[in-house]
């Protein structure tokens, strides 16, 4: 629990090879391997100082997840749920799946159901997250995609019709289509 830049002893302009060395340091200090003959209390809290530093790498060294860890350390109004009461999350209980030997449970990093946040009604637009959502790469070349189908689909139209008038001068395509079913008659 708590601040990660503190848990490796950093400030929040530290560098990315910074968040390594201090991990680095950490892990040697408090692998669990290293306190294998300690006691089990010894034990314990050097797995759980090892879990914290563990998180506190996974967040700092990627910088997506580092920016919103920022945003939401800098107090501004998140969507995103914390699951405890106290405010952030245990860093234990973080779900990360990224090795290092230790399975975690939990997931302090989910975002909350739609309109399950405090204060929202139901029905209520979270709007930090459709900004997210329609903002994203994926999303934006989507969109490209389907403004170019869709004016390309315009642009044939317009031009089939006036082929047609080119071809066909004096004719509408409904006296032409009159004529054919005349001779499909006959």
């Amino acid at each position: 629990m708590g601040d990660h830049y503190q848990t490796l002893g950093l400030g929040r302009d530290a560098t990315k090879a910074e968040v390594k060395a201090a991990f680095r340091r950490s892990a040697l200090r408090d692998h669990p391997d290293r306190h294998a003959s300690s006691t089990a209390a010894a034990r314990a809290d050097a797995a759980r100082r090892f879990r914290l530093a563990s998180d506190a790498y996974h967040v700092l060294s990627d910088d997506r997840r580092r920016a919103e860890y920022d945003l939401r350390l800098r107090g501004s109004a998140s969507s995103y749920a914390r699951s405890s009461s106290s405010g952030w999350a245990s860093s234990s209980s973080a779900s990360y799946g990224y090795g290092y030997g230790y399975g975690h449970g939990g997931s302090s990093w989910r975002r909350t159901p739609p309109g399950a946040g405090a204060g929202k009604g139901v029905g209520s637009i979270d709007w930090e997250f459709l900004l997210k959502g329609v903002t994203r790469r994926g999303f934006l070349i989507n969109l490209g995609f389907a403004s170019v189908l869709l004016s390309g689909a315009a642009f044939l139209d317009g031009s089939i019709l006036e082929i047609w008038n080119m071809n066909n001068s004096g004719k509408s395509f409904e006296d032409a289509m009159e004529s054919i079913e005349k001779v499909k008659r006959k």
